[in-house]
């Protein structure tokens, strides 16, 4: 019995620690888009927060580390992406009603922007879950921004 625990020990050492990803540290999300060929600058906002500039679709984008205490220990991000497209109330809410994940408005200008948040509730994400919501994230930019541009070419 002792030799078969020792034994199930063993094996579990050998196996490799899964990466994660975590809000509370801005590094290895950075890594994380690095590594599925994304652009990360990693920086810090007004507040002394994190933030990355990135980009999707051709599109640049910034994820916000949210509900940070004193630019540390922050509990999620934010995707962020904003053109200077105008956009109407109406058409924002057409296609968020289609689109479950992310939420469009008109900025103090009245142009459009898009957000998603990823909640991590003080908990890692593994690479391949943050990777599925990068690929989502980068649909979801690219439908909207088709969505937008087909306003202005109806002008």
């Amino acid at each position: 019995m002792k030799t078969l625990v020792l034994m199930a020990l063993g094996l579990l050492a050998t196996v490799p620690a899964q990466a994660q990803v975590r809000s509370t540290d801005p590094q290895s999300v950075a890594k994380a888009l690095q590594d599925a060929g994304y652009k990360a600058e990693l920086t810090k906002d007004s507040d002394g927060d994190p933030m990355i500039r990135s980009g999707a679709q051709g599109y640049k984008y910034t994820i916000f580390f949210m509900s940070c205490e004193k630019g540390r220990n922050c509990g999620d991000i934010q995707f962020y992406a904003g053109w200077t497209n105008k956009l109407s109330a109406e058409r924002a809410n057409a296609w968020t009603r289609k689109h479950r994940f992310a939420r469009v408005y008109a900025d103090d200008k009245g142009e459009a922007a898009i957000e998603y948040d990823l909640n991590f509730e003080d908990q890692p994400m593994t690479v391949e879950l943050f990777r599925k919501n990068l690929e989502l994230w980068d649909s979801l930019v690219g439908s909207f921004v088709d969505y937008i541009n087909e306003d202005d070419a109806k002008q």
